[in-house]
């Protein structure tokens, strides 16, 4: 009796300093703007990533093959996630860390998994579906992108990172209409962004596109994703620097 006494006591004493914190925070309208916030940051996890299902499928199933410090990364989304990587490469330490779907806030949001030990190198390339999805500028994805280096760059110091060029889409093929001065012009600020950090960038956009700027038809089946023959010419641009 004297048990559920004292607990009913303790459980009355922290709704009263709930109340109070509440009151005291402006009552009615703190609570309202609180689950206001809380739903928009819902809202905002749910809409960072294309699929969010099979975002949080792959991620499950990388954090069940954790990366050693020896490790090289392939950091991406579908582009990345399509390639067999370590096939390709003939190399058992490369790791596939694509994620169909992916942007640079889904990067973000899984990045310490991936620089927590401390890889050897990781090779990025995101920022598509930023466009395709979320119709957003270059500027904008520039500014989770630096995030992205600043991460790496302070979480894994030795780890060695290489900035690769967004590629471009086919837009009769996709139907989609992606802006090519958009594209052009991340890839032209990343180049910067990999000057500014003493990285190491990457253009494979030049090798891939045509003279119209869009993804050469022989390279791709939709418009979007590469078939064996792009990543063959992909692998021959990095090789030097695995």
């Amino acid at each position: 009796m004297n048990a559920l006494f004292i607990s009913l006591s303790l459980n009355a004493l922290a709704l009263t300093l709930a109340i109070l914190f509440v009151a005291k925070k402006g009552g009615v309208s703190y609570l309202r703007t609180k689950l206001s916030r809380s739903a928009r940051n819902r809202d905002r996890l749910r809409l960072q990533v294309a699929n969010p299902v099979y975002y949080l499928q792959r991620v499950s199933q990388f954090q069940l093959a954790p990366i050693s410090n020896s490790d090289i990364v392939f950091l991406g989304d579908s582009i990345t996630d399509e390639c067999e990587w370590s096939e390709l490469l003939e190399n058992p330490h490369v790791k596939n860390r694509g994620i169909s779907g992916d942007t640079t806030m889904g990067v973000l949001n899984r990045l310490e998994d991936i620089v927590s030990s401390q890889p050897a190198k990781i090779f990025i390339m995101i920022g598509i579906n930023n466009f395709i999805h979320y119709q957003q500028s270059a500027v904008e994805i520039l500014v989770d992108y630096q995030k992205i280096i600043v991460e790496i760059c302070d979480r894994s110091p030795q780890t060695e990172i290489f900035i690769q060029s967004v590629l471009p889409i086919n837009r009769a093929k996709s139907g989609l209409h992606v802006s090519d001065r958009e594209i052009l012009q991340l890839n032209s600020a990343l180049q910067k962004l990999a000057t500014e950090y003493s990285l190491t960038y990457i253009d494979l956009y030049s090798y891939l596109s045509d003279e119209q700027h869009q993804l050469k038809e022989c390279y791709t089946l939709d418009g979007v994703h590469l078939n064996g023959q792009a990543y063959l010419i992909w692998k021959h641009v990095i090789e030097k620097y695995m």
